[in-house]
This record gives C-alpha cells, structure tokens and sequence, in this order.
C-alpha cells in the first residue's frame, strides 16, 4: 500500500477543532478540490506539520501557523510560505524538497516523494482550504440532530401539484410547469424550440451516444403524426445502445475498473469484471426497477434464486473495487489495508446511492452532515463481514437446481480429497483430482466465473479511535444511518447484513435514494442536475434550483414502480428539454448559468460518445453487445464502454481517455468535467485513428456517386444529420476542386481532409 495511504490511516484523518472549517468558506471551494483538501492534505498537515505550526505547538516555529487558511495566509517571520497556484514560487514548496538547507522541513528528514507530489498538487490547484478560526458549526459535544435532520435532503419528498403558470400554452407536461413557474417568478420566458434536425440528433446522443443515422433523420423529419417525438423516444430507449450508453453512466458512480491498483509489491488483474458491467447494461435495457438494481448489487448474492438473476454478478459493485495490500512497510499493514478496502465501499455505496460523504465520518463525527463516526463503523462493519471471491456464479434462476448439484459435488470432491491427503493415498488423491478437473470443465461450460462476494460473518466492529486503528473504541452495532432511520435503528442480524442495508437503501421511505438517482438522470440530459453536486446531497452541496421538481420525479419514479426508462419520458418528452440552445443579452443578464432552463445548454460529447461516433458515420463501428474488455482502443472497432479499464495510467488507451476527462477509477464520480487543452485537438489532428475515420467517411461519401455536391451532401448528413448551406456548399467545392480524390505523396487526400475537419468540429464533437 503506497506510504501516504498508511499515513492517511495512522494519523486517523485528524481533524481537529483548531481547523475546524465554516459554511461559508468552504462554500467558496470546488467540491472536488474540498473533498481533496480533506482526504488528502488536512490529514498530511496534521501528520507533519502541526507539531512545530499549529495552536498546539509549544512554540510556533518561525512564527508560521498551517493549522488554518488565515495562519498560511498570513506566513510567518520570513513572509508568504504559500503562493496559490504557484508552488515554484511558494517557500513550503522549497522547504518539503529540502533545496534549500536553511529552509528544510520538517527537520527529522525528507518527506516521501508521494506527499511531496501532493503539496505541489494541493498548491497548483489554488492551495483550497476551507478551514477557518471560526468555530466548528457541530457543536464539540456531539450532533445537533434536531438542526441535522432538518436538512432538505433529509426530509421525505412531497407529493407536488402541478404549479399555475401564466402561459398555459407552454407546458407539455407537468415538467415543463415546474421549470416554467420559476421562469416566469423571474420574469423570463424559455427561448424558442431547438430545429428538428437538433432534436433527434440531441436526443440519439443522449440515449444511445451514437449520432443517428441519414435514414432515421429523414424518417422523423417525415413524420407528421402529432404523437411523432414520443414514438422516437420510445424507440431509442429500447435500443440496445441505450444500456451501453447509460451503463457507462453508472460505471462511472461505482468506480468500475478492470484491474487492481499497481503497486511496486502487487498487481491483480480482474478479468471477469467485464460480467458486472454487461450485467449493468442488461439491466437497464431490461429497465430493472432501480429499487432491485440498488439491491442486486448489494445483496443479489443472498436473493432467493428464484429472484436472484446474475445476482452474483451483480455484486461486482463490492467485488471490482479497490483492493489495498500490505507491503511491508508499517507492523500493522494487513489491518491498515483492510481499513481502506472498507473505506472503499462505504464511501462508495453512500455516495452512489444515497450522495451522502458519509466516509468523512471514519475519524470524527461528520463536521457538517448529522453522521457520527458510530454509523461509518455500523456500515464498514457489514463490509468487514463480506468477502471478496472468485467463482462459479448462477445467472439464470431456471438454472438453480442444476448450479447447486454442480456446487454439491465440488464441495464433495474437496471433503475426499482432504480426506485421501490425510491418509495419504496418492492413487485416489490422483483419481479426486481428475474427477475434480471434469467436474469444474462441465461447470465452466455452463456457468460463467465472477468477481462475487459473499458473506463470511456477522460481528460488529469497534470504533478506530480518531481513526488509529490502535486505539479501539466501543462497538459499533451493524445498522443504518441514524439520519435516516431515526434514533435507534433497528441492528441488521442477518449475516453480513447487507440484505437489510440494501433494503434500507432502496426503501420508498428513504428519502434519499429516488432523489439521487433521478438527479442523475437529469443531470445527464441537461449538462447539470437540479442538485449541482450529484453525489453530495449534504450541507456542502448544492442546494435544489428546483426541489418541488426534484420531488415530482423521485415521486414519479416510485409511483411507476422505480422504472428509469419512465423517469426518462416525463423530461425528454418536455418542452424544456427540446428548447433551443440559443441564448440572448437579457437572459444571460438575468441567468448567466442557465440555473432556471431557460434554453439547452450544449454540452460537449464525452469521449466514448466522440469516438463511437467516429466508428458510425465512417461506417466500422462494431456494434456486438457485451464480452471480455478490449484492449487497445486505436485498432478495435467495438463501443469505447468495452474498453479495458485500468486504474493506472498504463496503456495508450488509457492514455486517450484521460486525455478527455475520464474520471479515475479509484473512486466513484458524481460527474465528469470538460476541460479544453491543446492536446485535445492535436489528437484530432494527427492521430491514426482519427485519420483512419476520416478515409473511411470520404470512402463512404463515394460510393455509388461522383458528384461533388453530392458527396458534400451525404458526408454532412452522416456526420452532423442535416444538408449543407449554400455557403457550406460553395466553400466544399471550392476546397475539393474538380478531382477531388487526388492524394499526393501519400498524403491526405483533399476529400480526406474535409471529413477529418468535418470530425474535429465542434458541431461533430458538441450535442446540440
């Protein structure tokens, strides 16, 4: 385990009331950059710094505090020691890299390369910090639960009446009423509706992240039946494209990988994770209702088999994440490992399904959120009693009886042959072993291998005192969140206790969990959720722009029996999501954020929707659903969802999709933000893959005609799903000339170049 994970656990993610943070600067920090600051740097600082620069120093070293924001700030006898955004300019910097020997710090020796590495990253990214010498808003002696509890994610959704509006003409349905009152409570109108050719392209990025295809545009532009955008909704949400499409949505919540951390001391490979995510593909093209998706991947391995359905697939979501090793280096490495593996999963079910940071709890009791550390121990203690395995798993329950007499005679061939060893009789010892190899062989046939977990216990676990797991402290009964489930919720008793944690989650009287995931949906179709900060529902997050909305859809979600693909007509099938995504001086005066949905907010295609739709138009997507990872995304022609997934940075594949902000798998994400680097486009410029698109369009465009304006016209309605313009026309025949198929020196030709220009545009790469 890399050195500043076990410093993360032996200083216990410290923190203290001296560095304690206020509402009101931390509401002035980027989530992520919080969330960094508190997992990574406070915990560092406590470590390494607080002895000779805190309150609680015998004497302030250099009269320099990094207790809190304003003690940095101010820096101490020799001037700033941090300048933000510049740590080759800041004096911290010098000191931690001991360039300079009368500033080298701290004086018992170097600190290791990963903690150096991340005070330079704490400081490019602006120093954020959202400490202050305010006092902390939890009081020392406990939880305010009466204050906690009042939190709006909190309180159960309310059944919401459809607003009055002033235009009554407007609204499709009740969506559009919702987004329509505030409009018109800030005396604004939605702009007007968005072309068709926009909307169906719109639309088949969102739901399938394919653009659609020439016939299917000039299908729905023909159609002037009134309920016409309905039937195209429908028909794209029963795509197979629409599961891989949303999947990777998911994938992206639950940290999906297909390996394990690389260590200098372990590398494990998962070469069956590729089953958990063609399981999550299936299911929501299947639209499994989400109370029993939340619970298949929880607990799908403890359903009755009747009702499991590759529940022990579904459990990849506890099995696939990180794995930590001890490497030797601390005396109580194996504990320390264990430690974060359970981090993982706590704070990758809260935050997935319930956009709770309820890991901040592992230490102290949450300083803004009513979490005591007692509830993160009540759920690590159910994750403790949980077991990573690798075996046999049943898909089909019409398949149970026939799984489970597999699985007698394997456990009876195993008794024999402990038996045989103790007696030590090598000719039945090598007839077992042979029986053994035929018996697994006819199983494999017939049953896929997993990545699965299953339960291996039931014992509570004690309290790591401030989060030093040498210092235990009272047991932490397995249960729910006390937030949710009140002041003495009932103790979960049956193993593990994951059925009962799954069951809690996805029960109707949570508030919580149909907000959550109806956010993510919206959150997906307009760039934004209602609630900005889609996996942290807490103080720190977001408020609602729209809570009566919010509470309309998780409402509709129950009321539908926890279908999504329901929740996904009530907004597609809005007036507000077919606005246009023009904008104008009064509006952007008013809204400048587009907060209130006066218009769509165009959005940039993440790069497996950019990639696949490089494959479909120049015609080599490869659209077979499901199967093991790919492992080079330059030369396959499969959906970039099938792509191996590592959780280092090791091949040139991973390399690309990083380039365009795909999260790290290390963790779950609440959302990927786009960023705009020159790199970017010099991958549309040059790499081969995108050159081999390009050849392959204008060889498309070709056939079956010689006509330049023709093949203008076919290449634009490939790519971009409409004719050209006359000046678009114009400027095409102008570029192309006469023969416009003529390569020089094995170059591009011109044709070639207009459709790689054509597939780094901004109308290829942005959804309208």
């Amino acid at each position: 385990m890399p050195a500043v994970r076990r410093l993360l656990v032996l200083t216990g993610l410290a923190v203290t009331a001296v560095c304690s943070a206020d509402l009101d600067a931390a509401d002035a920090i980027k989530p992520k950059d919080r969330d960094f600051f508190e997992s990574r740097i406070r915990p560092l600082l406590v470590k390494r710094c607080f002895a000779c620069h805190s309150a609680k120093s015998k004497s302030i070293e250099g009269g320099f505090r990094i207790d809190s924001r304003p003690g940095w700030q101010k820096g101490g006898d020799s001037g700033p020691a941090i300048v933000a955004g510049q740590p080759d300019k800041s004096r911290l910097m010098r000191a931690v890299e001991y360039v300079d020997e009368d500033l080298a710090m701290p004086p018992d020796g170097v600190l290791p390369k990963a903690e150096i590495a991340l005070i330079r990253q704490w400081i490019s990214r602006g120093a954020p910090d959202p400490r202050s010498a305010i006092a902390p808003t939890v009081a020392a002696t406990g939880i305010d639960w009466k204050r906690g509890r009042a939190h709006w994610a909190f309180q159960p959704p309310r059944r919401q009446t459809r607003p009055d509006v002033i235009d009554t003409r407007w609204p499709q349905n009740a969506v559009d009423s919702f987004v329509l009152a505030r409009l018109e409570s800030h005396q604004l109108r939605p702009v007007g509706r968005a072309t068709s050719e926009a909307l169906i392209r719109r639309i088949t990025l969102d739901l399938t992240g394919l653009p659609p295809a020439p016939g299917d545009v000039d299908t729905f532009l023909s159609d002037r039946r009134p309920d016409s955008w309905n039937r195209l909704v429908d028909r794209l949400l029963a795509s197979p494209a629409y599961g891989e499409k949303w999947g990777r949505h998911w994938l992206d919540v639950v940290r999906y990988a297909d390996d394990q951390l690389r260590t200098e001391y372990y590398y494990r490979p998962l070469p069956h994770a590729w089953r958990y995510r063609d399981w999550v593909v299936r299911a929501l093209n299947d639209d499994l209702p989400y109370d029993r998706f939340v619970i298949h991947q929880l607990a799908g391995d403890l359903l009755p088999s009747e009702a499991k359905g590759g529940g022990g697939i579904a459990v990849g979501l506890l099995a696939l994440g990180m794995m930590y090793q001890d490497d030797g280096g601390t005396p109580d490495g194996v504990a320390i490992a264990k430690a974060e593996t359970l981090d993982d999963r706590v704070d990758t079910v809260t935050r997935g399904f319930l956009a709770l940071t309820v890991a901040c709890a592992r230490c102290h009791d949450h300083k803004f959120d009513p979490i005591p550390t007692v509830d993160y121990y009540s759920l690590a203690g159910v994750f403790n009693n949980t077991g990573y395995i690798d075996e046999l798993v049943l898909v089909k329950p019409e398949a149970a009886a026939e799984f489970n007499t597999i699985q007698g005679r394997i456990t009876s061939l195993n008794n024999q042959l402990k038996d045989a060893k103790k007696a030590d009789n090598k000719d039945q010892i090598a007839s077992i072993n042979r029986s053994l190899a035929n018996t697994h062989e006819e199983a494999s046939l017939k049953f896929p291998r997993a990545h699965s977990v299953r339960d291996t216990g039931s014992a509570n676990m004690r309290i790591a005192l401030r989060g030093n797991l040498r210092k235990p402290g009272p047991i932490a009964p397995r249960r729910f969140l006390q937030a949710l489930a009140g002041d003495a919720p009932p103790p979960f008793t049956s193993g593990s206790g994951r059925l009962e944690l799954a069951r809690s989650i996805a029960d109707p009287q949570n508030p919580l969990t149909a907000r959550v995931i109806v956010n993510r949906l919206w959150q997906h179709h307009f760039g934004r959720g209602l609630v900005g900060t889609a996996s942290n529902f807490g103080s720190l997050g977001d408020r609602p722009t729209h809570p009566h909305l919010l509470d309309w859809l998780a409402i509709r979600l129950m009321d539908s029996g926890w279908s999504l693909k329901q929740v996904h007509r009530e907004i597609l099938q809005s007036a507000t999501y077919r606005l246009a995504s023009t904008s104008t001086p009064t509006h952007l005066a008013a809204d400048p954020d587009n907060l209130l949905l006066w218009r769509m907010s165009r959005t940039r295609l993440d790069i497996e929707s950019w990639r696949d739709s490089m494959l479909a138009v120049s015609g080599s997507l490869d659209d077979t659903i499901g199967g093991p990872a790919v492992d080079n995304l330059f030369e396959a022609s499969r959906r970039t969802i099938y792509a191996a997934v590592h959780r280092d940075i090791q091949t040139e594949s991973d390399k690309l999709l990083r380039l365009f902000d795909f999260p790290n798998p290390r963790t779950g994400s609440g959302g990927r933000v786009a960023t705009t680097i020159p790199q970017q486009q010099l991958f549309a410029l040059n790499s081969p893959f995108v050159i081999a698109r390009a050849r392959e369009l204008a060889a498309r465009s070709a056939a079956g005609t010689s006509s330049p304006g023709d093949r203008i016209d076919r290449v634009l309605r490939l790519a971009v799903g409409r004719p050209p313009t006359r000046q678009e026309l114009a400027l095409g025949r102008d570029f192309l000339g006469d023969t416009p198929d003529r390569r020089l020196n094995g170059q591009l030709s011109p044709w070639e170049q207009y459709c790689q220009a054509l597939l780094g545009s901004n109308e290829f790469l942005f959804r309208p």
